[in-house]
């Protein structure tokens, strides 16, 4: 099989990367409606619901009652695409509309479940999806050979531990199981064989999955009455993603089926957050996270038959996350919360960011709500937009292919929580 082929294979594993546009590099930050409200500033100190599992298990000591908390986040993002001079080898223009609004909705469930066995000892379950995206373009745009659609789930199973240590000290630990399934499309230029670039198109089509294992861990110190500091870590998780890639012509015949494979490390992130009672009414949180994205230096692709098997660099860069947040306790039934944050993205520039996903950093404006209904039932819900820059593209594959422009991208984000309080 030539070079354009093998090329081919390399970008549709790229984008099995779980990538998002809701979070820098590949997380969706989306694991809690509370948190959503505060931009989840402070998320690893302020230990209000069950949610902690993920953001920090120490705070599960914080929980006087047994609670089940169930959340959805609707997620809308735009991305649009602005051609400006994409190529082939700098001579021929490549063809091809702007492949309309590549984001698509998504819903993100969450749940969580905590139980006090006594004074020192709190136990959790989350059932989360820290990882997902989906995007998709017409099949006939200009970056039809980089990505078409984009499909990628995840599922994290976090049972967890919290124990009150000191009277100051709260210490908590988790395991995580996570599967993840992924399938991609994108079109392949069979004409280019012939002679004839863009004289007809073919289909690659990848689908891949793997479970792999991880933890997390965390502290929150009482450092007074009203101030606590919370310091959080999960680790990072890898997988082997096995799965079939296939290319056909434009009548179906199938002209490649391989297995395939492709070794991801998630990164892990450290985050230290502060939580601060102003006085009955008022709490301010801030955190500063930070993600190890420099692990993703590169991607090797391995095929069966060695038909697939290919190298991509990426020199991706660790990156940081800052967010503060401020709630208000209206009066029994009701409290507010709004938060501001800023996202770095890990990419590099515009020669290392990819069609998939035109990652970019995010700057968030939040605010939600909490409305007690009763005594054993709580209902959240939060509204987030996420400013960005207008990221520009400038990738180049090994056979000369360049698309080359920019996107529009924002994303609007709502969700809602019941909790319920045993």
């Amino acid at each position: 099989m030539n070079s354009k082929l093998k090329n081919i294979s390399v970008l549709i594993l790229l984008g099995s990367l779980p990538q998002t546009v809701t979070a820098a590099g590949f997380a969706i930050k989306e694991q809690s409606i509370t948190s959503l409200g505060r931009a989840f500033a402070g998320s690893a100190a302020v230990a209000e619901d069950a949610s902690t599992i993920f953001f920090n298990p120490a705070g599960l000591t914080y929980l006087e009652r047994s609670e089940l908390d169930v959340g959805l986040n609707y997620i809308k993002p735009q991305s649009e695409f602005r051609n400006d001079g994409s190529n082939i080898n700098n001579v021929i223009p490549l063809s091809g509309g702007d492949g309309g609004d590549a984001g698509h909705e998504a819903f993100v469930p969450n749940f969580y479940l905590s139980h006090p066995v006594n004074d020192k000892v709190t136990l959790g379950l989350g059932v989360s999806a820290p990882f997902g995206l989906v995007t998709e373009y017409k099949s006939d745009w200009v970056g039809r050979y980089f990505a078409v659609k984009s499909e990628m789930l995840t599922l994290n199973f976090n049972p967890s531990i919290a124990i009150q240590a000191t009277d100051k000290l709260s210490l908590g630990f988790g395991v995580s199981a996570q599967y993840i399934d992924v399938k991609l499309t994108q079109m392949a230029d069979l004409g280019a064989r012939a002679g004839f670039p863009q004289s007809a198109d073919g289909k690659v089509k990848l689908g891949a999955d793997d479970w792999g294992y991880g933890y997390n861990l965390g502290l929150i110190y009482q450092a007074t009455e009203a101030t606590r500091v919370g310091l959080s870590f999960r680790s990072k998780i890898s997988h082997t993603l096995k799965g079939d890639g296939t290319l056909k012509d434009a009548n179906g015949n199938t002209l490649v089926d391989d297995d395939v494979e492709a070794d991801v490390d998630l990164p892990e992130t450290l985050s230290l957050a502060v939580h601060h009672q102003i006085n009955s009414k008022w709490a301010i949180s801030a955190d500063a996270t930070l993600t190890r994205w420099n692990r993703f230096e590169e991607l090797n692709i391995k095929s069966d038959g060695g038909q697939l098997s290919s190298i991509k660099p990426e020199d991706w860069e660790n990156s940081m996350r800052y967010g503060l947040g401020l709630s208000y306790q209206h009066n029994d039934k009701w409290q507010f919360r709004t938060g501001v944050a800023y996202d770095e993205t890990p990419i590099p520039g515009s020669d290392r960011r990819t069609a998939r996903i035109p990652g970019t950093d995010r700057k968030w404006v939040a605010f939600g709500a909490s409305y007690h209904y009763s005594d054993n039932i709580v209902i959240d819900a939060a509204y987030a937009h996420l400013f960005m820059d207008d990221p520009s593209i400038n990738e180049t594959d090994a056979n000369g292919y360049n698309l080359r422009g920019e996107y529009d991208a924002s994303v609007d984000i709502v969700g809602l929580q019941l909790r319920w309080l045993m």
